[in-house]
Order: C-alpha cells, then sequence, then structure tokens
C-alpha cells in the first residue's frame, strides 16, 4: 500500500470520528436517538507555504490514486504514536472478541500509562483504525483493557497484535478533484480531505 508523503509536512490537521446518528423528536420533546453503523476517520489538513515542487508532488500523488477511487496509507505525527510509557513491546489481544468496545491485551510493562485516551489504537489485517476513550493503563501483570470507538468492525482473535504506534490510516481522497492555483516561484497554501476507507 502507497504511503502519502509525509514531506511537506502539514501545517495543522484534524482527524475525527464520524457518527451516523438518527435522532428523532416527538410532539412532547422527547427525543430518540439510534446509531446507523460505523464511524469512519475524517482527515482534514492543511499546507502552508509549499514551493512549486512540493505542490505539484502532492498534486501528482493525489491525481496517481484516481481521486476516490483508490486507497492509500497515511501517517499522522504525534496523533499516530503512543503518548505515553510505551516501550515498543509486542502487545496481543489476551482473549477472542467477536464485537463491542473493548478489547483486552497483554504483553506490555506492567504498571505503565501506555498511551492515552483520544490516541488510536489498530488489530493486526483489520483496515478500521478505533479511537481510545480511556487511557491504556497496565495492571501487575503487564494485563490491560483498550476502550474504545466505534463498535468493532471485525473480529479480533486471540493473540493477534494491536498496534497503539506507527498507525497508518487506510484512507482515499474525499474528494475526485483537488484545486490547486499554482504560478512557479511562488509559495502555496492549500487544504487536502481524507476519508477512512474500509473495503
Amino acid at each position: 500500500m502507497a504511503l502519502y508523503p509525509v514531506i511537506p509536512a502539514f501545517k495543522s490537521f484534524s482527524a475525527d470520528l464520524s457518527f451516523d446518528t438518527a435522532v428523532s423528536t416527538s410532539v412532547s420533546g422527547r427525543e430518540q436517538a439510534s446509531g446507523q453503523g460505523g464511524a469512519p476517520v475524517h482527515i482534514d489538513a492543511k499546507y502552508n507555504k509549499l514551493t512549486y515542487i512540493e505542490a505539484q508532488r502532492v498534486r501528482a500523488f493525489l491525481s496517481a490514486h484516481g481521486g476516490q477511487l483508490s486507497t492509500f496509507d497515511l501517517y499522522l505525527p504525534l496523533v499516530c504514536d503512543a503518548s505515553g510509557d510505551y516501550s515498543g513491546a509486542a502487545l496481543r489481544a489476551s482473549a477472542s472478541v467477536a464485537q463491542g468496545h473493548s478489547v483486552a491485551i497483554n504483553g506490555a510493562e506492567p504498571h505503565k500509562t501506555l498511551t492515552h485516551a483520544g490516541q488510536w489504537i489498530q488489530f493486526a489485517g483489520h483496515d478500521k483504525t478505533y479511537l481510545l476513550t480511556s487511557d491504556l493503563a497496565t495492571d501487575g501483570a503487564g494485563h490491560a483493557v483498550a476502550d474504545f470507538q466505534p463498535s468493532l468492525y471485525e473480529p479480533v482473535a486471540l493473540n493477534e497484535q494491536v498496534f497503539i504506534s506507527n498507525i497508518h490510516f487506510k484512507v482515499r481522497a474525499d474528494s475526485d478533484f483537488h484545486k490547486f492555483t499554482i504560478q512557479p516561484g511562488q509559495q502555496y497554501t492549500f487544504s487536502v480531505s481524507f476519508v477512512e476507507s474500509i473495503r
């Protein structure tokens, strides 16, 4: 899978879950809400003061992937890496989980906060990336429970590897058309958007 260019770097970006919730309100004012399925990650990023060649490379990469047609990996500094006391140990699921919002994990150092709520987690062989809703902290035996959103898209197997660092989002461009106004000799500021692609 191709990796979206990390150079030039984004000036700023956001990565957020996009929930699809249907809310209805009765005549009396009572509300009822129901989730309509998964929650893909939407990513908006902004470049600032790129050279002509840097801007052309970004445009060429997006064009090579046919807009929304094909997928690629996207790494975002800071949010794609563990934010706590994580040594890089191989983390594994300590039980099979078919559905839900949590997975038990083992293989880490005891009494450590490996990463924090708001960071991301992935499971080996899964395209989906999940957002941690609480700190991932181990007990005295190196066990932890990862709580996340949204609910699992597919089962996690016993001993399946778990990633909390060097996360790569599997994405596609959010549009078939990216407008670039380019003049040689100038510097360029523009935005790009991506959406998580589960295929």
